[in-house]
C-alpha cells in the first residue's frame, strides 16, 4: 500500500531528524518529495497521528509533534515494558557485536559528534527490541525511534548530554547480555529507562 510506504518514508526523515518538533509540513511539498497524490499523503498523515508523530490542526495545516511531559512518559513507559522484554527472552546471535557497537559511541563522543552518538544510540536499543524476532515488534520500535528523535530535538538546548550521557550505561547493558546475565540486564535496561523518564520530565516541567 502506497500509504504506508510513504508513511515510513516520513517517519525515517523523522528519526534522521530533516524535521523539527513543531513544523509545518506542506502537502504540496511533501506530496513532491514522496512522489504521491494530496490522497494518499492524507492517508499516511492519518496514519502518522495515530503514532503521534504529527498532528492537524483545523484551517492551519500538519505539524510535527512537539514532546511534552505526558508524551515522554507514555514513549518512555512503553520502551520499559518493549525493550526489557528482548533483552531477556531474546536471541542474540553475536552478543560481542552489541558490546563492541555501544562501545563506538566513545571515539565518537570525544571527537565531539553527538549526532553520531544519537545514531548508535539507536542502533543499539533497536537491536535490542529486533532480539525477539518479531516483525511487528519492529515497526512498533520505529515508531518509538521516531518519537525518540523528536523529544531529543526538542532537549538538546536544555540537556546537551543527552547522546553521550547514556553510552557507557549502554555499553554495561550489552556486557550483561553477553555475559547471558538477561535477568539483571532487562532489570538494568527499565531501571535506565525510568531513570531516563524521570529526568527528561523533570527539565520539561521544570
Amino acid at each position: 500500500m502506497l500509504a504506508d510506504t510513504v508513511a515510513s518514508a516520513i517517519r525515517e526523515a523523522i528519526s534522521d531528524g530533516e524535521f523539527q518538533p513543531g513544523q509545518q509540513l506542506s502537502e504540496v511539498r511533501a506530496a513532491q518529495r514522496f512522489s504521491c497524490s494530496r490522497n494518499t499523503l492524507r492517508e499516511s498523515f492519518a496514519m502518522l497521528s495515530a503514532q503521534q508523530l504529527i498532528h492537524r490542526e483545523p484551517y492551519r495545516g500538519v505539524f510535527i509533534a512537539t514532546p511534552d511531559a505526558a508524551y515522554v512518559r507514555d514513549l518512555y513507559l512503553a520502551r520499559a515494558a518493549l525493550e526489557p522484554a528482548g533483552v531477556a527472552w531474546g536471541t542474540f546471535a553475536n552478543p560481542q557485536a552489541l558490546v563492541e557497537l555501544a562501545q563506538s559511541a566513545r571515539a565518537f563522543a570525544a571527537a565531539g559528534q553527538p549526532q553520531q552518538v544519537s545514531n548508535i544510540n539507536q542502533r543499539f536499543h533497536r537491536a535490542l527490541v529486533a532480539a525477539a524476532g518479531s516483525a511487528s515488534l519492529d515497526r512498533e520500535m520505529s515508531h518509538l525511534l521516531a518519537r525518540m528523535r523528536l523529544t531529543f530535538l526538542l532537549l538538546i538546548p536544555r540537556y546537551p548530554d543527552i547522546h553521550t550521557d547514556h553510552i557507557e550505561s549502554n555499553v554495561r547493558l550489552a556486557q550483561l547480555i553477553a555475559q547471558d546475565k538477561r535477568a539483571d540486564a532487562a532489570d538494568y535496561c527499565r531501571a535506565c529507562l525510568l531513570q531516563t523518564l524521570e529526568k527528561i520530565t523533570g527539565l520539561l516541567e521544570g
